[in-house]
């Protein structure tokens, strides 16, 4: 009866820890003072994908932000503000992480972005990819 006990308990142990493996497209979100931010999340080998979504509570613009990294290397931001105009602002990086493409449309008129505006828009990118990971483990 101690054996079957013994082979009980292990069949127990190993069910409840199955498989803990992460979905491949999770979505997650959190509320702020402002309003509701939904993130979805494409991880593919050592690429990550985000869509992070920012939908105010009262006034304000709904703005998408897209990210994607390979690696540790950001390599992607493409942020859509829906206001009147619309304002679309995009930077890639190449695989150093060096800038390889950047501008700011509204209304048709296309603007480069200053060295500070970049780095702001890295440092929301580190931001939001911290958030989704730990909003990912749990």
């Amino acid at each position: 009866w101690r054996r079957s006990l013994m082979l009980s308990g292990a069949l127990f142990l190993t069910a409840c820890s199955h498989n803990s493996s992460l979905p491949p497209f999770p979505a997650s979100g959190f509320a702020e003072d402002q309003g509701a931010v939904r993130i979805w999340r494409k991880d593919s080998g050592d690429n990550v994908h985000l869509l992070a979504v920012f939908s105010p509570w009262r006034s304000g613009d709904t703005t998408t932000r897209e990210y994607r990294w390979q690696g540790d290397n950001l390599t992607l931001i493409n942020i859509n503000v829906y206001s009147k105009p619309p304002v679309n602002i995009r930077a890639r990086f190449d695989d150093r992480g060096d800038l390889s493409f950047m501008q700011r449309e509204s209304d048709g008129e296309k603007q480069q972005l200053s060295n500070d505006q970049i780095d702001l828009y890295r440092y929301r990118a580190d931001q939001i990819r911290q958030i989704s990971d730990a909003l990912r483990q749990g």
